[in-house]
């Protein structure tokens, strides 16, 4: 009896683990997952019978335990498989019922009357499973419509044992294995036609994505094409994988290379690579060329190792980034390749170590190019260009490469060596030749700069910088140059950039300031004011030139914030002297071009002097006659709309210009300011004589006269006696620190009104 109970123990086993390994070759089968845990739990039913009569004293203890811990599971999960077989699923509120019902028919019955409980319990569980399962299951397959009834019959056996008790336990365990064995059996079934149809599902899924699929998809054993979709044959325009195996022997060699793909099949089914891929150019049969990308990786075909094989068309999409690539290093104008691609190109020609000839390149900029849009239009600009540019290449040759870098400026390259002059003459007869368009003919100007590696520069950047710093040396030229590069261009350009970043660097960091120049009444010697000057002590340089930085500013659009600085700096000086010494006398701050073209100028005068409190007759803004006569109408409304806040306004360098007597007449005026080139040729008579005519000029417009750049008594006498009313020059001081010009306030303030001198020296050298 005991060998009964062990067979049975380890039949039982086996049945579960059978059913389970089922399940895990496919996932998708639960039900068999939920019936081989149950037929495994079932297993410790006659095991711990077992235990309970046949071990010894100590471990029979365990055998009502092992019954339990057996029970309950088998139960709860034959119910989830028959379920899970019928696509439902064991409710939470039945398996807590199971459980308790089950606890009760096994612990609370005493001694033998747990053989007719616990059997009871079972069989009733059992019959409503059956009942339900067949109900469930009739209209499947007739494989599975064995479930029910198996599950009614293993239920109705537990009758042996409620009315045979221990006697009937030999047969009840003999036809529950048998019953057990034949409910695995259908449950594997089961499994293995769901596998079945599973498969079935990929299989129709493969087929339907790669029937439809625009990648072409092949399987091959390295020699034969084994399948290929529709994808394949749209690709190579052969019917390949219509009807039988096709070796790619017998397949053109310009569309399949049978080596190399006989080479990653080898590769793939070795495992020396999991996945494959390579591209390439091939042929196929309408004679088109198309650019292939092919990924590759094992698989099993009809029972058989197989590759496959993954195959786009990449033509559109890499004639697609070859023109954006184009697009990206070319002129759309022109179709000449663009900056890019001339650093690209200076880059491999400046580092070759071959010993390798110098290379040569010239950058060309045509002349007053901006002039023929504005005559003729952008449309004849854009044509001018692509004729122009089709003028150098005709001339060039084959040798030199040529670039737009853009707007009106070509780079041309000469990686060879060849001679720069020769480079240099086709290039000036290329300028020289009309170009011809639709509304006639033109014959343009260009202005180039020609560097040669490693004569003028170390790398491609610095060549090409010399190029350019030569090609604005060769505008200063009238007419079509060329300048050769040389250091001290590049040199300049440098030093240009590095003063600019410098001067913003300074305007922000408060580094301008000015100094204060007086300036003298001719006949007293009276202090009657100060000219402002604008000066920058640069960290490291020392003093830098007004006249460059000024230009600097004008040049790179920074004159109208300097410009304000300075003319609050210079009103919150005269604020300063008034409160220290209860008056002022007037300063005058030169105003610049840029800034009288601004409409907003009058208001930004306006705005300062109610900030810092100053009168308006405190203030002397300085012109230049360039500036008037070049802008005179809208120079004349900024100045009205000045004069009318009560600053005084004068006109600097006056005399070195375009003079005009109606400027003078229509501008409102307070001051003329003869300029110092004037002045330093005094007391010669024909300077006199000059200087005369000017102040009799202004006394007819009622205009008072300064003469600036005052070196020597005998120049203040001359200037004094020819009319001029204030002087002003390095004979009575140099442009004064704020300190120094306070002193001379204050010593004019102390002496009251200003003593007339005894003589021409004394009053001119006060």
């Amino acid at each position: 009896m005991n060998y009964l109970y062990l067979i049975s123990t380890g039949m039982y086993l086996v049945i579960g683990l059978v059913l389970l390994l089922v399940w895990r070759r496919h996932r998708a089968q639960t039900f068999a997952r939920d019936m081989g845990c149950s037929t495994m739990f079932t297993a410790l039913l006659p095991f711990g019978y077992l235990v309970a009569t046949a071990a010894p004293s100590p471990w029979q203890v365990l055998g009502v335990p092992l019954v339990v811990l057996g029970a309950i599971p088998n139960l709860l999960f034959l119910a989830s498989g028959v379920m899970q077989l019928s696509g439902r699923r064991l409710p939470q509120g039945a398996a807590a019922l199971i459980i308790a019902l089950a606890l009760a028919a096994l612990v609370l019955p005493r001694g033998d009357d747990k053989l007719l409980y616990w059997p009871l319990f079972n069989m009733t569980v059992l019959l409503i499973m059956g009942v339900l399962a067949m109900q469930w299951l009739w209209r499947t397959g007739t494989g599975v419509r064995l479930v029910g009834p198996l599950v009614i019959a293993l239920g109705l056996n537990q009758l042996l044992l409620i009315v045979y008790g221990e006697q009937g336990l030999a047969p009840n365990i003999i036809f529950a294995v048998m019953l057990r064995a034949l409910i695995g059996a259908v449950f594997m079934l089961s499994a293995l036609d769901g596998a079945l149809r599973d498969a079935g599902k990929m299989a129709t899924r493969f087929q339907l994505l790669t029937e439809h699929s625009l990648q072409g998809v092949v399987v091959t054993d390295g020699a034969r094409i084994l399948y290929a979709n529709p994808a394949v044959r749209r690709i190579y325009g052969m019917p390949l994988g219509i009807d039988e195996h096709i070796a790619f022997a017998d397949l053109p060699p310009a569309a399949f290379n049978a080596q190399l793909l006989q080479r990653y099949h080898e590769q793939i089914q070795s495992g020396q690579t999991e996945v494959a891929n390579w591209e390439g150019r091939r042929q196929v049969a309408d004679g088109r060329e198309l650019d292939l990308r092919f990924e590759a990786w094992r698989v099993e075909w009809d029972g058989l190792p197989a590759t496959q094989i993954l195959i786009t068309d990449d033509t559109e999409r890499n004639a697609n980034a070859r023109e954006l690539l184009h697009q990206a290093t070319h002129d759309k104008l022109t179709g000449l390749p663009n900056r890019a691609v001339l650093m690209q190109r200076l880059n491999e020609y400046c580092y070759l170590t071959d010993g390798s000839p110098p290379c040569t390149l010239v950058v060309l900029n045509i002349d007053r190019f901006k002039l023929f849009n504005q005559s003729q239009g952008l449309v004849a600009g854009d044509q001018l260009l692509k004729a122009f540019a089709a003028q150098l290449r005709e001339v060039l040759g084959a040798r030199a490469e040529m670039m737009r870098l853009g707007g009106d400026e070509f780079a041309i390259v000469d990686p060879e060596g060849g001679d720069p002059r020769e480079l240099a003459a086709r290039l000036q007869q290329a300028c020289g030749r009309p170009v011809r368009l639709a509304g006639g003919e033109y014959v343009i100007d260009a202005s180039m700069g020609l560097a040669i590696f490693p004569d003028h520069a170390v790398d491609a950047e610095a060549l090409l910088r010399a190029a350019n710093a030569a090609m604005y040396q060769a505008k200063r030229i009238p007419g079509t140059a060329l300048s050769m590069a040389e250091r001290r261009f590049a040199q300049m350009s440098s030093t240009a950039l590095e003063n600019e970043q410098a001067l913003r660097k300074g305007i922000r960091n408060q580094e301008l300031y000015l100094d204060y120049q007086p300036k003298l009444d001719a006949v007293s010697g009276k202090l009657l004011g100060f000219e402002a000057l604008a000066r920058w002590q640069r960290p490291g340089i020392g003093m830098v030139s007004p006249v460059e930085f000024i230009a600097i500013a004008e040049r790179t659009g920074q004159i109208p914030e300097l410009g304000a600085m300075f003319l609050e700096q210079a009103c919150r000086q005269i604020a300063a002297w008034r409160r220290e010494l209860g008056g002022c006398v007037p300063v005058a701050v030169n105003v610049s071009p840029m800034q009288l073209l601004n409409k907003g100028f009058p208001q930004l005068v306006q705005r300062i002097l109610r900030e810092t409190g100053i009168p308006a007759h405190c203030l002397t803004l300085e012109i230049t006659e360039s500036a008037a006569v070049e802008n005179l109408e809208d120079t004349q409304s900024q100045l009205q709309q000045l004069r009318a806040l009560g600053i005084e306004v004068a006109m600097d360098d006056f005399g070195t210009g375009f003079s005009s007597l109606s400027m003078l007449r229509e501008l409102p005026l307070n001051t003329l300011k003869i300029d110092r080139g004037l002045i330093a040729p005094l007391p010669a008579a024909d300077a006199v004589a000059v200087v005369t005519a000017i102040c009799q000029l202004a006394g007819a417009l009622d205009l008072q006269v300064v003469a600036e750049g005052i070196e020597t008594l005998e120049q203040a006498i001359a200037a004094r006696d020819a009319g001029c009313h204030v002087l002003q020059g390095y004979y009575y001081a140099r442009p004064l620190t704020v300190a120094d010009a306070g002193g001379w306030l204050q010593r004019q303030f102390s002496q009251g009104e200003a003593c007339r001198a005894d003589d021409d020296e004394a009053a001119l050298a006060d």
